[in-house]
């Protein structure tokens, strides 16, 4: 079995979190895709040190919530375009495509080799019942779109789940300007870590060989992307009883913003 290492071995942290948020009797989703992926692993040395190193209870419940957001994104999406295409960034192992295939649509995959190496060791009986195309490119190489079908962008939604924040800042202004310029227009739903995100946790992916690069001071930072922002939602600030589950106190989830997904449409070429 291919072995993941560094930021592309984080995909096997929330394939994990999907996979349990599955078992749960109030599961925000269902995801037995990711249940029978993650069962058929086998974790190497490295690979366990580092998943001990980064996952925990708050990850787990982090990633199901994160999920539920784009899953409900990428519905609302593709009930107003039922031809749509729905590209995701960094798709490693995800498996929405598998979630709502009920809802139609085109799926787009985009990740590096190694990644899409990994996902072909479970993904090749069932590529033929979804309409998806995997492309094996960085997300900064300026020629990945042009291997996509010609759709107009208005029909089109881009995802960067959980990625953008192992960019450096300069990569980011790279794919924010690349985005813009092919797909002006689209919806872009990612989200983003502030300062407010936990020292701790950033410790953590640090340890684990994924250090987190881009963190904004606040949300007001996107100003400068020239985004039309249509929604947006702090990940602690939904589900609050699933967080103070976990020991968190209401007005302590109210008061951080720490991770920020956004639902935004591409509006110009950065200046």
């Amino acid at each position: 079995m291919t072995t993941l290492t560094g930021i592309p071995r984080t995909l096997l942290f929330t394939l994990r979190a999907r996979a349990e948020e599955h078992t749960l009797a109030g599961r925000l989703f269902a995801d037995p895709v990711a249940v029978t992926w993650y069962a058929d692993i086998e974790l190497d040395a490295d690979t366990k040190a580092a998943m001990q190193a980064a996952y925990s209870p708050v990850f787990q419940l982090g990633t199901a919530v994160r999920t539920t957001l784009y899953d409900n994104i990428t519905t609302n999406f593709l009930k107003n375009h039922p031809d749509g295409l729905v590209i995701e960034l960094g798709a490693g192992l995800t498996t929405r495509m598998y979630r709502l295939e009920h809802l139609g649509g085109r799926w787009a995959a985009l990740d590096l080799a190694p990644a899409f190496e990994f996902r072909q060791q479970f993904e090749k009986e069932m590529i033929d019942e979804i309409s998806l195309s995997c492309i094996s490119a960085s997300m900064l190489d300026s020629n990945w779109p042009t291997q996509l079908a010609t759709t107009p962008s208005e029909n089109i939604l881009i995802i960067a789940e959980a990625v953008l924040f192992f960019l450096a800042p300069h990569e980011i202004k790279r794919l924010f300007t690349l985005l813009n310029a092919h797909f002006p227009g689209a919806v872009f739903a990612f989200d983003v870590l502030t300062q407010q995100f936990s020292p701790q946790a950033r410790a953590r992916f640090l340890a684990a060989d994924a250090p987190m690069q881009w963190l904004l001071q606040d949300e007001q930072a996107l100003a400068s992307f020239d985004l039309i922002i249509q929604e947006q939602w702090v990940v602690t600030h939904v589900f609050l009883e699933r967080w103070q589950a976990l020991g968190f106190k209401p007005q302590q989830l109210l008061a951080a913003k720490g991770n920020i997904i956004f639902n935004t449409r591409l509006n110009a070429l950065l200046n």
